[in-house]
């Protein structure tokens, strides 16, 4: 064996250990991510509601929705600043639209707009790719 071929083969193992191990760092780093937004949906998709009679409707399985401030403040701490600050509007519009349709001040058409709204708004949260490709683990 040459000595080119010993010192590319010393030179190429650290380079690809290296490089496996930044990849896994940022698949691991998307898939804390994407945990986070499942959660989220997971609880706007566990609300069940129906109208009764006159106005108002029942919510049931709302129990978790307090819950999204957790979220929040993981998306926070893994510096997804923007998806944080989202997902704290939508726990704040999800909390006072379940206080409204309680009273019966909105109505069951407008409460489903809002709910279907709520599961788009949440799958479309984005990382914040900085965050994603930076070498200072926060998982």
């Amino acid at each position: 064996m040459s000595p080119e071929t010993i010192i590319s083969i010393l030179l190429s193992v650290p380079i690809g250990v290296i490089g496996g191990l930044y990849s896994g760092l940022i698949v691991t780093k998307y898939a804390r991510f994407s945990d986070l937004r499942n959660q989220l949906l997971r609880i706007i998709r566990k609300i069940q509601f129906i109208a009764t009679t006159g106005n108002s409707m029942k919510i049931w399985n709302d129990e978790d929705v307090p819950n999204i401030i957790l979220v929040q403040s993981d998306l926070y701490f893994l510096q997804h600043r923007e998806a944080g600050h989202s997902v704290g509007r939508l726990c704040s519009e999800i909390m006072e639209a379940n206080r409204l349709a309680r009273s019966g001040r909105i109505n069951i058409d407008d409460y489903s707009e809002r709910h279907r709204r709520w599961q788009h708004e949440g799958r479309k949260l984005k990382p914040r790719m900085q965050t994603i490709f930076s070498l200072w683990p926060n998982l």
